[in-house]
Formats: structure tokens, sequence, C-alpha cells
């Protein structure tokens, strides 16, 4: 089902507005038993339409959307130029702006397509209604949306996606790091500068609340000889063919662990057990994404 299994990592974070560029060396996903397909090889994958706001004081900085057609087409140049490359391989809108109909912001995908400075387009955190709207202009390849064990509000997407092959690209698979299990009430992040510090999973309430759940971690590591995060993301590879985590790291070691998740196995009933234990454990509050200035 799947060949390999894909990573991220972050350079060039600084650059204009704070725009993120990825880069995904192996293969994604091919979904061979349906019309879906992710892009084999892809190679250069950034995102566009937002900025941060610098001036809140928050640690965690506000998104301020623009994707407004303009926008769009600068910022595309611009990261033509630093990714050395005649075209993007995916380009996500990074947050919906609702300044812009998403219909407009298609238009525009699909005139960059025709013009081949990209091959594909995605939307992040989109909902439903946006992705069909924006899917009838000009096809959606896939979906860049948040998906953990801790986060489990856009599995409502599953049919819509599977109706219209389009694929899910899972950011903070591991809640941030806190389904890694390394985490405990001593653990301490820097404040005012790491966003760990203010999400409510790495308070002390919220790991004692999160006891049951780590607890289930561990249990079914033991069982698969594997780590925590492995069956955190085993557990997410394992549950729909079209999904694709992404978890990210500066450590060689942690992605070697994450690489290790691969050979995890989780039977569809294990899978199903796991959705159920899930369903009815206390969790504490995640952290659900920056806020979005509207």
């Amino acid at each position: 089902m799947f060949s390999s299994f894909p990573f991220y990592t972050y350079y060039n974070k600084e650059d204009f507005h704070h725009e993120y560029h990825y880069r995904y060396r192996p293969r994604l996903l091919r979904y061979q038993d349906s019309a879906l397909f992710i892009p084999g090889w892809a190679d250069k994958l950034t995102k566009f339409g937002i900025h941060f706001d610098m001036s809140s004081p928050a640690v965690n900085k506000p998104l301020v959307p623009d994707s407004c057609p303009e926008v769009i087409r600068a910022s595309v140049e611009a990261s033509l130029k630093r990714l050395n490359t005649d075209h993007i391989d995916l380009y996500y809108q990074h947050r919906l702006d609702p300044k812009v109909p998403i219909e407009e912001v298609a238009r525009v995908m699909a005139d960059l397509i025709r013009e081949g400075k990209i091959t594909h387009w995605g939307l992040s955190e989109a909902n439903a209604e946006t992705i069909r709207r924006a899917h009838a202009v000009c096809p959606v390849t896939t979906i860049q949306n948040r998906c953990s064990m801790m986060a489990r509000w856009y599995e409502e997407l599953f049919p819509m996606l599977e109706e219209l092959h389009i694929g899910y690209v899972a950011f903070s698979p591991l809640a941030n790091g806190s389904l890694s299990g390394r985490y405990d009430k001593n653990t301490r992040f820097e404040a005012g500068t790491d966003y760990r510090s203010v999400m409510p999973q790495f308070q002390p309430e919220g790991i004692d609340q999160n006891r049951a759940l780590l607890d289930l971690l561990n249990k079914l590591a033991g069982e698969k000889n594997a780590t925590p995060a492995q069956i955190s993301l085993a557990w997410m590879l394992c549950k729909k063919p079209y999904i694709v985590p992404i978890p990210g790291t500066r450590k060689a070691a942690r992605l070697q662990e994450n690489a290790g998740a691969a050979d995890v196995c989780l039977s569809a009933a294990e899978v199903q057990a796991i959705d159920t234990a899930l369903g009815g454990m206390e969790m504490s509050q995640v952290f659900g994404g920056s806020r979005v200035v509207q």
C-alpha cells in the first residue's frame, strides 16, 4: 500500500512573511485501488497565503491570511526563485482567506497549472464545503489538515475525500510531540519562544488528563516492539490508504524512529479497537493551531 514513509524538514522559514517550504524526498503515496494519485515523487512543495502578525505579544503569533491573486502570483515567483526551480510539485493555500472566495483562488491555481509553474495544488485546514467548491473549479490533489490521536475532528471528511479521490496529508500527527511519550511534568520549554510552553497538552494538568492515552500507547508499543510515537503514526498509516502523516523533527534519531512506523502493522480490528478506546477516553485540550486574524 505504501512504498515508503514521508517526512519533511523546514528551511527558509524566516523568508517571505515566514512562508514555509517543504521538501519530500521519498515517494509519497500511490493509492492504486482507485483513481487517487498523490505525485509519486514530489520534490518541491510549499505554501502561500499567510504572514504572521509580528506585532502581537503572543508566543504563538496570529496568522494573517492573504490570498489575493496578485499576492499568490508574487508568492509563487518568489518560491520558484528560492527553490531554484521552474515548477512546484504541490502548492498549498496555507489558510483560507475569508476575503477571497475559494473559487477565485482555484482559478489562479488552474492558471498556474496551465502555465507549468505548479503541477498540483491543495488546501490546508479546509472544511468540506470549501474543498468541494475549490475542487469544482480546479481539482484538489490533497488537503493538509491537523490530525492525531488527540485531534480527530477532520475524520468526518473521509467519505468526501474518498468520493473525490483527494489525499490527506496529516500534520502534527504526534500532537506536537506529546504522543511520543517523552515529556512529563518535569519538562520545561523556554517561555516566550517555544510554542509548547503554552500548549495545553504540555501543561501539568494536561499531562495528568492524558495519562490513560499514554498508558495505551505504551501498552501497544510493548506488544508491537515499537515506540509510542511509532504506534501513533502506524495507527494513522493503517487507518486509511490515502493518509500521509508528516512528523517533523530536527534530530536524525527521531527521523529514524519515525521511519520505523512504516514497519508496524496494525490490523483493521486493532485500528478499530484503538478508535473505540480513544472515543471513550479523557484527554486534555490539544493545540489546535495558530489564531487566524479575520
